[in-house]
């Protein structure tokens, strides 16, 4: 397993599953609502991560989350900037930019939950997710139009077709929704679109184990 991919993988892993463990344990101790959240929409992500065990899980394993997904960009970048195929540093840059300040963002937002809503940052974690969501949809787009230029010229990216999908499934949730904000009282369609959304962009993280396969940090200059 190369670098490349054992950041993509541990980056859905920790947050998909820190997620998903975090909602067993919830509702496991009754902190959670039990139902299939991606269709009833019972509850939203936040709170199924803030009470109880399940609350140390998910700000722990979020915040671990966010650092790999900051990692991740860093990997993406160098992958595209230095396969001389795309030659637009501005798009890369901002690129980049859009998808760290989206993890920060998310980061932060994680990081002030506590276990009783009443002590909970609200105004800090509601800016912070809606950060990550809005930021990451244009991270991924720019992201996407950079990957098929370059696959159009020769780039191996044996995950395109799944990138393309993805891509398109976030701007239909996204155009016929709204957009994708998160908010402290959510209606039982942002729910379950708020975890729709979640599940496609950590997909989109774990497509690039495929893409990067053979992938080598160096500088562009060794090439």
């Amino acid at each position: 397993m190369s670098f490349g991919q054992l950041i993509a993988l541990a980056s859905f892993i920790l947050s998909m599953g820190t997620i998903a463990v975090t909602y067993w344990v919830g509702t496991s101790a009754g902190t959670a609502e039990l139902c299939n959240p991606f269709i009833d929409g019972c509850t939203d992500i936040t709170h199924t991560g803030m009470k109880g065990d399940g609350g140390f899980i998910f700000r722990g394993g979020m915040i671990a989350a966010c650092v790999f997904f900051i990692i991740w960009w860093q990997v993406m970048r160098v992958w595209l900037s230095g396969t001389n195929i795309n030659s637009n540093r501005i798009a890369l840059n901002v690129m980049h930019f859009f998808g760290v300040v989206a993890a920060l963002g998310l980061l932060v937002g994680t990081a002030v939950l506590l276990p009783e809503k009443d002590s909970t940052r609200w105004g800090v974690h509601v800016r912070g997710a809606n950060l990550f969501f809005q930021g990451m949809l244009i991270a991924l787009t720019m992201n996407y139009i950079l990957i098929l230029r370059a696959f159009k010229r020769g780039l191996p990216v044996p995950s395109i077709r799944f990138k393309t999908l993805i891509i398109a499934i976030l701007w239909i949730m996204t155009v016929g929704f709204a957009g994708v904000t998160v908010g402290v009282e959510m209606s039982h369609g942002k729910r379950i679109i708020e975890w729709w959304a979640t599940l496609f962009i950590g997909i989109y993280f774990l497509t690039s184990f495929w893409d990067w396969k053979h992938i080598r940090l160096v500088n562009q200059q060794q090439y």
